[in-house]
């Protein structure tokens, strides 16, 4: 079984299409989505978690369908959108304690090291409104730690971090990798092209 299953995946915006019967599968290991801004890597990640709408039997996660088994398949994953929306009056803390509560899961010990790691504890209780680019982008990259998700999907996951943040990161993704299947959607490089797993280029 694949991780990650996607067939005959169809998508078109105003007579313009994205993507035309595109198949692919992929396993644990980590996977370049590379492309230009406007290349559909952002649609393709919404596609696979479901913010998209897709015809039954196009996108399978861990082997449920994310249309007609869509609770099991997206307990499976986590995904991080390449802007953070989230409301602009919650806290860092509760947002990651909202995402815990929706997931069943409870924040563990892992998170509040990476927490303290990437320098977010001082912005626990500081409203996403009032926070930085790069700072809301940790607190939603950091819910990825909630849970055990077998497939994590980022969207131009090191835009607005610092170098400190970038590394954490990187040393994050190389240790799950082994297990689980995450797709980086990015427009540069962000590692050796050796490092990844697979590379698929949108046109």
């Amino acid at each position: 079984m694949n991780y990650l299953n996607i067939k005959n995946l169809s998508i078109s915006y105003e007579k313009v299409t994205v993507f035309n019967r595109f198949s692919h599968s992929f396993d644990c290991g980590l996977h370049w989505i590379k492309g230009y801004n406007g290349s559909g890597k952002s649609t393709l990640l919404k596609a696979l978690c479901g913010i998209i709408p897709v015809p039954e039997n196009t996108v399978k996660v861990m082997g449920h369908d994310i249309k007609s088994e869509a609770l099991k398949a997206k307990s499976a994953l986590c995904y991080v959108a390449d802007k953070p929306e989230v409301y602009p009056f919650m806290s860092g803390y509760q947002y990651l304690q909202l995402i815990a509560e929706i997931k069943g899961e409870t924040l563990n010990q892992k998170l509040e090291d990476w927490l303290d790691e990437v320098n977010l504890s001082p912005f626990k209780d500081t409203p996403f409104s009032d926070m930085s680019f790069g700072t809301r982008r940790k607190f939603t990259l950091a819910s990825c730690l909630i849970g055990n998700p077998d497939v994590i999907l980022l969207d131009e996951p090191f835009n607005g971090l610092d170098d400190n943040t970038c590394e954490k990161l990187m040393q994050w993704l190389f240790e799950v990798k082994e297990d689980k299947c995450v797709l980086i959607a990015s427009h540069n490089q962000p590692i050796t092209a050796q490092q990844f797993t697979s590379m698929i280029e949108l046109p």
